[in-house]
């Protein structure tokens, strides 16, 4: 998937030019209202920071976003605290008696990606075989600590899809180490490595990495993202008009840009 570094900045332009397609465009709103979202940082970078302020220049209505790891996230769900809630499919399968029948929609396949410096070689990992042969060339590969159990304090889903990929036998003899602090891309922008393994939109922060593409997808290192509104929600139609207006195919420029490709993934 091709992905670029380009900072998208045009919120005016993009809500008008979602305005023309977008069902939540037709809801005029009198006076402003407000509609919570609760997201994990996956979505959140990946594209939901640019559409919430699309939205609001759109609707006038005010987004506040509850930000935090999927265990927060999924409380938000379970206790009705936010409006709409975004997360890997799994994570929501796990909070489904707590999810109104009917609004779960797909976002889309985020995948974890290969960053390397910029201006060195960029390696081809467009197959597994040469995604292998790329890690093996490097001196030291960096990816996400992981401490304790998957999922718990020390050890998100993310760190250990990472961080786990090295236990894999066709990988043994890569050089690899866990980012002494922050994400392995964050190390690698420290210039603690030649390679790192990190979530597509996390590398793109950094204007010195070059993302190489993502990890093959035999490799399953990807979180398919949806979104839902809690059964408990305060504003459930509020919650739902902003799931419709994330995942309308006017967005899709947006999420994929970031390393989100909204055609595939679990619904």
């Amino acid at each position: 998937m091709p992905i670029s570094n380009t900072k998208l900045s045009a919120v005016a332009g993009l809500a008008a030019a979602l305005a023309i397609a977008s069902p939540a465009a037709a809801q005029t709103t009198q006076g402003a209202r407000e509609v919570i979202v609760g997201t994990p940082g996956f979505t959140d970078i990946g594209g939901l920071n640019i559409i919430t302020k699309a939205f609001e220049a759109e609707t006038g209505i005010k987004v506040t976003v509850k930000f935090g790891g999927m265990d927060v996230v999924a409380k938000t769900a379970t206790d009705g605290a936010a409006d709409a809630v975004f997360l890997p499919a799994d994570e929501m399968d796990k909070v489904m008696g707590a999810i109104k029948p009917g609004t779960r929609k797909r976002v889309g396949r985020s995948y974890q990606g290969l960053a390397v410096m910029k201006g060195a070689k960029v390696p081809d990992i467009s197959t597994k075989e040469k995604f292998i042969a790329a890690l093996k060339s490097a001196n030291l590969v960096l990816h996400s600590r992981c401490n304790g159990v998957p999922g718990g304090p020390g050890c998100t889903k993310t760190s250990y899809m990472l961080s786990s990929l090295f236990d894999l036998p066709e990988l043994a003899g890569v050089k690899h180490a866990p980012s002494p602090y922050g994400e392995g891309g964050d190390a690698l922008a420290r210039g603690e490595g030649d390679m790192a393994v990190q979530n597509i939109s996390q590398i793109l922060k950094w204007d010195n990495l070059v993302v190489a593409g993502p990890i093959p997808e035999e490799f399953g290192r990807y979180l398919d993202a949806v979104a839902a509104v809690p059964a408990k929600a305060a504003h459930p139609d509020l919650g739902a008009q902003f799931i419709a207006y994330a995942t309308q195919p006017g967005t899709f420029p947006i999420w994929y840009s970031r390393g989100v490709d909204p055609r595939k993934g679990k619904e």
